[in-house]
């Protein structure tokens, strides 16, 4: 089973020999102790999920749940996302992407590391199916606002809003506390145009931080 990065030279890994089956695969960046993914592969035992998490203790610990709860659905690599996932998925091999509460990075030396950007944006335009979807959510609204123009920047079409099938720990949490949490999901359309060239990064927002 693969668990780690596999080299640039190399072919891109065998999804389907991984969970020894042919499903729907999505991705989820930043799992974190895998609330939401331990949940969300429960629920859907149809798909397929790979979560990719820079902390290796949190890795272990989400094999290890995962593991208890017999999901062989869920399979967990630890890495930086930005790095793996154009060496991982094939073009239009995604039928989704969640990114939940991505680290909002507060210091200006680090904007650079921030997750959403077009570079990324555009990267999931070619990698998710036509039709796939990118969960997003975020409880910095200048982290929403930023990302959603960027979303549609690269050509992503917003989706209505609904209530999500699963929440992830923060969110319960928030949901007692009264924290507001910004959720959007956008679709990859059938035509996959070329985005026109950006003169912004998508990366240099800025919001008072919460304390």
């Amino acid at each position: 089973m693969l668990q780690g990065c596999t080299a640039p030279e190399e072919a891109f890994p065998d999804w389907a020999g991984d969970f020894g089956r042919q499903a729907p695969l999505e991705l989820e960046i930043g799992p974190g102790r895998g609330a939401f993914a331990l949940d969300h592969a429960t629920k859907h035992p149809e798909r397929d999920l790979v979560a990719i998490e820079s902390r290796r203790s949190d890795c272990q610990l989400i094999r290890v749940r995962a593991a208890r709860r017999e999901l062989h659905n869920l399979l967990v690599v630890q890495g930086d996302a930005k790095l793996l996932v154009p060496r991982f998925f094939r073009p239009r091999e995604l039928s989704a992407v969640h990114v939940q509460f991505p680290d909002p990075w507060w210091k200006t030396k680090h904007h650079k590391r921030r997750m959403i950007d077009v570079e990324l944006a555009a990267l999931f335009r070619q990698l998710l199916a036509p039709g796939g979807e990118v969960d997003f959510r975020t409880d910095v609204p200048a982290y929403f606002r930023e990302a959603s123009q960027t979303w549609l920047g690269a050509g992503f079409v917003r989706l209505p809003e609904e209530p999500p099938e699963v929440l992830s720990t923060r969110e319960r949490r928030y949901a007692v506390t009264g924290q507001p949490v910004f959720r959007a999901r956008y679709r990859n359309p059938e035509a996959l145009t070329v985005a026109a060239a950006m003169d912004r990064t998508g990366r240099d927002w800025r919001d008072i931080r919460r304390k």
